[in-house]
């Protein structure tokens, strides 16, 4: 039996279709099996330090064998950096205050050593009756000593025994005005001064303010005004 009409022709035309597609899988596989083969032989891309950096990354740390950067570690170090700055600042400070007290109560005490030292020489000087280097001393205790409210009522004592009554009124005043309001000696040798004035109104002035500052102080300001009546004062 013939065969059938165009037979041959389809046979041989599916026949070159098979062969063309088993050529194309081998093309297939020989690819895959040389990028396989490159694969092995290729080195491995090395990833750059800074591939991670972005604005939120500034400190480097290493994980996973690459480097990464971690900004909240560096606000972290930075807010703690701040913080042991102002504790130190003020640690500093205080250090610096407390020496600083510290001195001054050292040269105050020096000072009022030799204020000391020149009272008791102007006292000296004024138990011998000479109240001009006892006003000198006085003043001299007043140059390291300047709130001292007996260097003052030393001082106008002095005046006073020099008939200075105006200058001793000054001296008084200071204390009343600047250093003690209810100092009872600052009134009372106020008062003698203004009597010596013959200033009556303001010697009853000064004695009434000094037994209104000093209520518990009659006796004392009896026992001077009988002292002023004798003129030992």
């Amino acid at each position: 039996m013939n065969a059938a009409p165009g037979f041959d022709e389809d046979f041989l035309e599916f026949e070159s279709k098979v062969t063309q597609v088993m050529k194309l899988l081998e093309d297939i596989n020989n690819a895959n099996k040389k990028e396989d083969e490159d694969s092995l032989t290729k080195k491995p891309v090395q990833k750059n330090l800074f591939d991670d950096i972005d604005e939120n990354n500034f400190i480097v740390t290493v994980k996973e064998n690459r480097t990464v950067l971690n900004r909240s570690a560096l606000d972290s170090d930075e807010v703690d950096t701040k913080t042991t700055n102002n504790q130190m600042d003020k640690f500093t400070f205080m250090q610096q205050l407390e020496k600083d007290a510290e001195e001054r109560t050292k040269a105050r005490r020096e000072r009022e050593r030799l204020a000391q030292h020149f009272r008791t020489l102007g006292n000296e000087a004024f138990h011998k009756k000479s109240y001009e280097k006892a006003i000198n001393m006085y003043t001299k205790a007043m140059e390291h000593i300047r709130d001292s409210p007996i260097l003052y009522n030393n001082r106008a004592l002095a005046y006073m025994k020099l008939k200075n009554y105006k200058r001793g009124i000054m001296d008084c005043d200071y204390v009343l005005n600047k250093l003690e309001e209810k100092n009872i000696r600052s009134w009372l040798y106020r008062a003698a001064a203004y009597k010596r004035l013959g200033d009556e109104k303001n010697f009853e002035t000064s004695i009434k303010l000094a037994r209104k500052n000093n209520p518990k102080k009659g006796d004392f300001i009896d026992d001077f005004l009988e002292k002023l009546k004798l003129e030992s004062i």
